[in-house]
């Protein structure tokens, strides 16, 4: 499911965090700027950067908005590498491509990066768990919202840093709705925005970001931490940039409480369909910039960008750990996740009109986000240890079939987390209220929560500090499965030294 939040991190908002829209108005028939990458450059000293800042300027004011890209390119490189204390290996220049042609290639490169049998996961993932109503067209709204959001991005694949041109002004996105972005061509913005893609680019020649993502490309919600790390680090930089603060003077409870702001006034900013998406786009969306930056907040007070430049050796490896950063870093309070390995349940169900779509981990901020309308959900979801769902449908009915083994902290936990979930269930059924007749109370035993229908049950099991959820099957299909998870295993989860 975190495709649907590296397509939209990857190619709407990488270069605009928590800044703007790079807005270039062109002069007629200049439509097409493509560079590339230049020899190793040499170290900038403040008033070699001062200079280029200062012709970028100029040539801003003289209408040169090309121009002006190219000198403040050249002068940021010197001024992120001067925070970061390290420096590029290759020179970056921009490329750059007006609207209509950055839209095609990302949709090209969208169709040639991900397989019909990933996007098949992510559409039936996010359906059996409810978070989108079932008769949404996932792929579609992905294309609506990249044509809406899209910003510009960094391509760590052919190591180019794309800027978008406009021939007239557009309608502001999200980020530069929230952060009164404008719709000119703004000296300070473009300074900003460039601290923040150039990062990346920083980022990808120290660490081969590809190659790191290759290595946890299985776990969603492994993914989305190493995402945060790196959308978080590029966002603190810029922060850093743009207020001249070092990295650790920022105050993580001050930035929690601004970033809850701008989280909730999410919904009313951006393109017509991200506003009217599902909270798992908005807030998935978010999370890398908001929470990340608050990570390495957390990272920076411990040891300043060392400290950030060292997590890349030992990545988070879960979302729980970037919400609580000393479930990270502190020695006393380091939480590993779980690896929750399920059977081969395709062999279990040994039914052939169930095809196998594939498996993931949720993980907790993907589960706070499922529980979010849920008296008490975030702190349900706060008792997350580890998890693995499995979806399987019907290829004649499209009928979607989950299985979901959870583990958590204590056995508290894992009550609260039942709990949430059955009142969830109650409220929400593949988006729209739950009917009547499908919701039954709980079992004399008080441990199996049984919802049926003519065709299909549901059950919720606690074993302990686990919870066993087994939807959409029918009657032998469903009893199959309880007997095969049992030969659940589990281990702590980890991420090798990449680096």
């Amino acid at each position: 499911m975190v495709l649907v939040f590296e397509i939209l991190r990857r190619y709407v908002a990488s270069a605009i965090a928590l800044a703007s829209t790079v807005l270039l108005f062109l002069v007629p028939g200049e439509l097409f700027l493509q560079l590339g990458l230049a020899e190793s450059p040499a170290q900038l000293s403040r008033g070699q950067i001062d200079l280029l800042t200062s012709d970028g300027d100029r040539l801003a004011d003289q209408g040169d908005f090309l121009g002006a890209l190219k000198k403040y390119t050249r002068a940021y490189q010197g001024v992120v590498a001067n925070i970061r204390g390290q420096h590029f290996v290759r020179e970056v220049l921009p490329n750059i491509l007006n609207r209509e042609q950055l839209g095609q290639e990302m949709l090209a490169m969208i169709s040639s990066e991900y397989t019909a049998d990933e996007l098949r996961l992510m559409d039936g993932s996010l359906k059996a768990l409810g978070l989108v109503p079932s008769q949404l067209n996932v792929p579609d709204l992905i294309t609506k919202m990249l044509t809406e959001e899209v910003a510009g991005f960094y391509d760590p694949d052919s190591k180019r840093m794309v800027l978008i041109v406009e021939e007239e002004a557009p309608n502001p996105g999200l980020f530069s709705r929230l952060f009164g972005a404008g719709s000119t061509f703004n000296k300070d913005e473009q300074k900003t925005t460039l601290a923040h893609e150039l990062t990346h680019a920083l980022q990808d020649q120290l660490y081969d970001l590809n190659s790191m993502e290759a290595k946890i490309e299985h776990d969603d919600d492994m993914v989305m931490a190493f995402q945060a790390l790196v959308e978080g680090d590029a966002t603190l930089l810029m922060f850093v940039e743009a207020s001249d603060n070092d990295a650790q003077d920022f105050d993580p409870a001050a930035l929690r409480a601004s970033f809850s702001v701008m989280s909730w006034l999410a919904p009313f900013a951006g393109g017509e369909s991200l506003r009217k998406a599902p909270p798992i786009f908005r807030d998935g969306l978010m999370f890398p910039y908001l929470q990340g930056m608050l990570f390495n907040v957390h990272l920076a007070a411990q040891g300043g960008w060392e400290q950030v430049h060292l997590a890349y050796q030992s990545p988070p490896c879960s979302t729980e750990q970037i919400l609580h950063p000393n479930k990270y870093s502190d020695t006393e309070a380091i939480d590993a996740p779980i690896q929750v390995n399920v059977p081969d349940l395709a062999t279990a169900i040994n039914d052939s009109n169930w095809q196998y779509l594939g498996k993931n981990c949720l993980g907790e901020f993907q589960t706070a986000i499922l529980l979010k309308r849920v008296r008490l959900g975030s702190k349900a979801a706060a008792g997350w240890g580890g998890d693995t769902y499995v979806v399987f449908q019907d290829p004649e009915s499209k009928a979607l079939g989950l299985v979901w083994v959870s583990i958590w902290d204590t056995d508290r936990d894992a009550i609260e987390f039942r709990d949430a979930f059955i009142e969830y269930r109650n409220w929400n059924h593949g988006g729209s209220p739950l009917p009547d007749e499908l919701t039954s109370g709980t079992s004399p035993n008080g441990v199996d929560q049984v919802f049926d229908s003519t065709s299909s049950k549901r059950v919720v099991q606690l074993h302990n500090n686990q919870v066993w959820i087994v939807e959409g099957f029918d009657f032998n299909v469903t009893n199959r499965i309880l007997a095969a998870l049992p030969n659940t295993t589990f281990e702590e989860k980890k991420i090798d030294t990449l680096r």
